[in-house]
């Protein structure tokens, strides 16, 4: 598993609302903080908008990501303008103090036509028409499809310019955890893989990803704990050590402090059922 395809299982997705707005030339605003991530496809019409100190020509096709916390300023150019407003919640917990656009290195503004999303937002709109009890589940479906076709597209276009917000030393220690799970690394150890001192990594940690390094390795490890755990029906204590945790009543309590389930109630609740 590299980087990227860790920070995309990470990835927390949640759907709110979608709502379609037909505006005019007075549609404006200045200097407003989001709450959630929001998404707009423009059906009709331009407008000028500022994400955080950047600019953009919105227009006919394109689809603008707004991240979470981002602060928007937007102001009509033309007379009339249609667009789709997709309000949803996203988050990569392994690194909390980054956008997942940032993470996933997103741009934020596209040719919509391109990517093919017309027709998915078209579908939620109609979706959003029935009211029906169980569209919801449908609706979070579709966003996740949009935000597929967003990612394959730049993965596809520069694998090798996905997840590059991080600094290269951190996929360094991203990439030997990996290559061995079976190993608990001491902060020493993994300060010597990339050449700093015990002080200089946990200063790098906080700052890239918003926990000290220790931390971040009990998430790598119970992400893949998560995996093991939901995938096969190895006895707990045998995925702690597999994991290089030798005392599985420690890994039990790492466990639930990480998810706030016991790794016997994950696996009962998200884990292989049907050989019981």
């Amino acid at each position: 598993m590299n980087s990227l395809q860790l920070m995309i299982e990470a990835l927390e997705v949640r759907f709110l609302h979608v709502t379609q707005y037909g505006l005019d030339f007075r549609w404006q605003e200045k200097a407003r903080t989001l709450r959630h991530c929001v998404l707009w496809y423009v059906h009709k019409g331009s407008f000028h908008l500022d994400i955080d100190q950047s600019s953009y020509h919105c227009k006919e096709g394109h689809l603008v990501i707004l991240p979470a916390q981002s602060v928007i300023s937007f102001r009509a150019i033309s007379t009339e303008l249609q667009l789709t407003s997709i309000n949803f919640d996203a988050k990569i917990p392994l690194v909390s103090n980054r956008s997942w656009v940032q993470l996933l290195h997103v741009p934020l503004l596209h040719e919509g036509r391109e990517i093919a999303v017309e027709p998915l937002i078209q579908e939620m709109l109609q979706l959003e028409r029935e009211a029906l009890p169980l569209i919801h589940l449908l609706q979070q479906s579709t966003l996740l499809r949009i935000l597929y076709a967003l990612l394959h597209k730049y993965n596809s276009e520069d694998p090798s310019s996905s997840y590059s917000h991080l600094d290269n030393r951190i996929h360094t220690i991203i990439h030997f955890l990996h290559a061995h799970p079976q190993h608990m690394p001491e902060i020493k150890e993994l300060a010597e893989l990339v050449q700093l001192s015990d002080s200089h990594l946990r200063k790098l940690f906080i700052k890239q990803t918003g926990q000290a390094p220790l931390h971040f390795v009990h998430s790598i490890k119970i992400e893949q704990a998560k995996k093991l755990l939901t995938t096969s029906e190895k006895p707990i204590s045998q995925i702690a050590y597999e994991l290089g945790v030798e005392n599985p009543n420690y890994f039990s309590r790492l466990f639930k402090s990480k998810t706030g389930l016991t790794p016997l109630l994950y696996r009962q609740q998200f884990g292989l059922w049907l050989n019981e």
